[in-house]
């Protein structure tokens, strides 16, 4: 469907001289993640009003998106995929943010970090059938996901002691990369 829509903006855009035609698969497939974002976007807002979580869907958005976008993983066939999948991630988030026991966050949240920090040093970056990644790019993304990750496990320990639940927010999106970089490691092997 967004390809759909993408291709009548561009058709649309070429036709009154805005776009050259040369270039109509580039500015579809522009617009088509532009759409796919807006969307994404949309829902996650959505989310965060419905469970009256903006902060921790913002903090979830900020510690999830620069670090996945380096250690790769699982990426859905279609957009529709990815949309479902970001969805169920951020309701998860929200629903374990508002429903977990403060005895039980403190027993696990170290665990986390150390289950997630293996997983990034063992597996990313994870290429994808529809992202191929270049010997340059692999050594590049390898480096920064190390250095997000610790970054943002440093911060997540920082917000443990000032504020825990906002720490375990960070702790989720890396719980929930791990969980990413596994199955997309499993498809990748074929195994899935």
């Amino acid at each position: 469907m967004l390809e759909r829509v993408s291709g009548k903006i561009v058709d649309w855009q070429i036709e009154k001289g805005i776009l050259s035609d040369a270039e109509r698969a580039v500015y579809r497939y522009a617009y088509e993640l532009l759409l796919n974002q807006v969307i994404n976007t949309l829902i996650a807002v959505l989310i965060a009003v419905v469970f009256g979580a903006p902060l921790p869907v913002l903090l979830l958005l900020i510690s999830y998106i620069p670090l996945r976008s380096f250690c790769g993983g699982y990426h859905a066939d279609t957009n529709l995929g990815c949309t479902v999948v970001s969805a169920v991630m951020i309701w998860c988030m929200c629903w374990i943010y508002q429903n977990i026991r403060e005895g039980l966050f403190i027993t696990y949240y170290p665990f986390i970090y150390i289950v997630s920090g293996y997983f990034v040093i063992r597996y990313a970056p994870v290429q994808d059938k529809n992202k191929p990644l270049d010997e340059a790019e692999i050594i590049r993304y390898k480096r920064m996901s190390r250095v997000l990750w610790t970054l943002e496990m440093a911060i997540g320990v920082l917000l443990y002691f000032i504020r825990k639940r906002y720490g375990l927010v960070i702790a989720i999106s890396h719980l929930f990369l791990s969980f990413m970089l596994l199955v997309g490691k499993l498809k990748l092997n074929n195994k899935l």
